[in-house]
């Protein structure tokens, strides 16, 4: 797969009205390029469970495009926004749990999948107009028993941010628990978020 296309993917955006109002707990964003294009193909065709193999290749071109950026931000573990137990039976996959796990190799720091639970079957983002987006993840999250994640600074692992109602609301949770900052990792972000 050519990468030529990331540079111009990762131009400079602003967010939209709809949500220009509404705070987000994250920290920051760190995308790999605009949910767009090739980039915005490759990102359905890794939804799927044979695109697995195509996961861990974006997941590389993301670290060799973003790693150190991701370095800065000294983070002490990884997590993916996980997906409803049912989904991902459906389904068959969690890219973000493919991704969290070469992002945190790379890191050399802890993966957790398990950290956060979607303690319910949410209805699906893209099928939602943006302002129904952030009520419809309200408390969709917590966190499992035994983890202490008290003044860790976490990557936070997803395929793509367009609202950032997701990602906010996984934060939201991460700093509950007592996380001191949360950087988002994503492979697209729409053009009209924030880079954070």
């Amino acid at each position: 797969m050519c990468g030529a296309w990331l540079g111009e993917a990762a131009g400079g955006v602003r967010r939209c009205l709809a949500c220009r109002g509404r705070p987000l707990r994250f920290d920051g964003v760190i995308p790999l390029g605009s949910y767009e294009n090739e980039l915005r193909r490759a990102v359905l065709a890794m939804k799927h469970a044979r695109g697995d193999v195509l996961t861990e290749t974006i997941a590389t071109f993301f670290l060799q495009r973003r790693g150190d950026l991701l370095v800065t931000h000294r983070p002490d573990l990884v997590a993916p926004i996980p997906m409803f137990w049912r989904r991902r039976l459906m389904r068959g996959t969690n890219n973000p749990d493919i991704l969290a796990r070469q992002i945190a190799r790379h890191l050399g720091v802890p993966d957790e999948p398990s950290l956060l639970i979607r303690r319910r079957d949410t209805l699906p983002q893209a099928d939602l107009p943006p302002g129904r987006r952030f009520e419809n993840v309200r408390g969709a999250f917590r966190i499992r028993a035994g983890y202490d994640i008290r003044g860790a600074r976490v990557v936070l692992v997803d395929d793509v941010l367009t609202t950032g109602a997701t990602s906010s609301e996984a934060a939201k949770t991460l700093k509950r628990a007592g996380a001191q900052a949360v950087v988002v990792a994503v492979i697209a972000r729409t053009p009209w978020i924030s880079p954070g």
